[in-house]
């Protein structure tokens, strides 16, 4: 088995992403066996793993327990006089922010072809993370807190993710150069006094967002069971077929 890596270059919509992910969770879902009671059966095999890496303008969202709780006050204030968008989503989590210089990977599987329970999944994520920080020599480490954190007690990885029917949707987040001030806006991991980093902060400087998804997505394949390789996908109709 292998995974589908595609990388999208520059700045792309946080919409734009959840319709590529809406339609691949289309695809697993209608291919699901009978006892998941999938409306659509196929005997067509299941699409294999797909990451979706990419950056945004800057974007604030918040997670599904906050949709429709924030106040109009609130969302003008996260749109900085109409410099950000704003989402809600489907993905667990409280508010956070995406943007420039920050690595959102969306991984879209099936929790039980890769023996998975939910729990297991997002440690899975944030492990993934933590080793892909080891490769740049950042520590980060698991707390009790959502996310991945440094010793120094900043976060540096937001997760939140959404099932369906044991399929997976959104991911991480990863701040690699991103602007740290607009973190400001909000409250970190919905915990009054944390602050969030970066690479550049933890003294790593120079390093893109491609080639840090990169990184990840070696490391993603190489903790998934009976994943082999990571074949890179350069444009999104490729992803958007069912191979």
């Amino acid at each position: 088995m292998h995974i589908r890596h595609l990388h999208l270059p520059g700045l792309t919509s946080y919409s734009h992403l959840v319709k590529i992910q809406t339609h691949l969770l289309s695809l697993h879902l209608s291919n699901l066996s009978p006892h998941i009671k999938s409306p659509h059966p196929t005997p067509s095999a299941p699409p294999p793993p797909t990451l979706l890496t990419f950056q945004t303008p800057p974007t604030y969202t918040c997670g599904r327990r906050e949709i429709s709780r924030l106040t109009p006050s609130q969302i003008t204030h996260l749109r900085a006089d109409g410099k950000a968008e704003f989402y809600e989503s489907l993905r667990g989590g409280q508010t956070t922010y995406h943007g420039p210089g920050q690595l959102i990977a969306f991984l879209i599987l099936n929790l039980k072809t890769h023996s998975f329970t939910s729990r297991s999944y997002v440690e899975f994520l944030e492990n993934s993370v933590i080793a892909t920080l080891a490769l740049y020599g950042i520590t980060g480490t698991r707390t009790e807190n959502p996310g991945v954190w440094t010793p120094n007690g900043k976060k540096i990885a937001s997760v939140g993710v959404h099932l369906r029917r044991y399929i997976t949707g959104y991911g991480i987040g990863l701040n690699v150069h991103t602007d740290m001030g607009w973190f400001d806006r909000i409250v970190v991991c919905g915990l009054p006094g944390k602050k969030a980093t970066n690479f550049e902060a933890e003294e790593v400087r120079g390093k893109s967002v491609e080639e840090v998804a990169r990184a990840f997505a070696r490391v993603v394949a190489e903790g998934l069971r009976d994943c082999d390789e990571v074949v890179r996908i350069v444009r999104e109709d490729e992803v958007l077929g069912n191979e």
